[in-house]
């Protein structure tokens, strides 16, 4: 049986990780969230119809060419649920312990753009490349991938357009993703210790 004191750094380290990656996961969210305000935003600068990327991602998935807005939806559920998953990833190493935690106190900032660029290295250039853009020439050339309202078709855009905007995409994913990573470990260390403040507040 472990001693009372061990016990009680057993159950405190239990709290500072469950509390940390709760954090890293919230703020994976909201910055998911704020990312995606973002895309639609480029969107509408760049000329595309707002939604475009998720239309895209679903249609690359499935493998069909006419939508409803409901791909959109779809679309963006998928692309929070990656951004939480990944907030709580990248909260994770520094929840092993109080000196890994307060590093993350002082280089915020540095670790959330080096984790985006790493998951951009990482992740969205290998997918796209391995995954996305395979499934998406394997449409036919001259195909369309269309949105439709229930009364009549909202935009069109050929496949072999968007294959042309890819390496465009890349190097925009690039500045988004260390967005993300920036926003994501800011808020983790704010939510965080708030957390642990109140924690304490309450312990007193």
């Amino acid at each position: 049986m472990l001693p009372r004191s061990s016990a009680r750094k057993v159950v405190e380290s239990g709290k500072r990780y469950g509390t940390l990656l709760g954090s890293g996961a919230a703020s994976g969210l909201i910055a998911s969230l704020a990312l995606s305000a973002l895309m639609l935003l480029a969107e509408r600068v760049a000329g595309l119809p707002v939604g475009t990327f998720y239309i895209v991602l679903v249609s690359a998935v499935t493998q069909a060419t006419d939508y409803g807005m409901s791909a959109i939806a779809q679309g963006l559920m998928l692309h929070l649920a990656a951004g939480t998953a990944l907030g709580l990833v990248m909260s994770a190493p520094f929840a092993v312990s109080r000196r890994a935690y307060s590093l993350l106190g002082r280089f915020a900032p540095g670790f959330g753009l080096g984790a985006g660029a790493l998951i951009w290295a990482a992740l969205f250039v290998p997918v796209t490349f391995g995954i996305m853009m395979p499934l998406l020439q394997s449409h036919d050339g001259q195909s369309v991938i269309s949105q439709r309202a229930p009364d009549s078709k909202l935009f069109q855009v050929a496949v072999s357009d968007l294959l042309a905007m890819m390496d465009r995409v890349i190097y925009t994913a690039l500045a988004f993703n260390m967005l993300y990573g920036l926003v994501a470990l800011i808020l983790t260390r704010s939510l965080s210790g708030a957390l642990f403040g109140r924690r304490k507040q309450v312990i007193l």
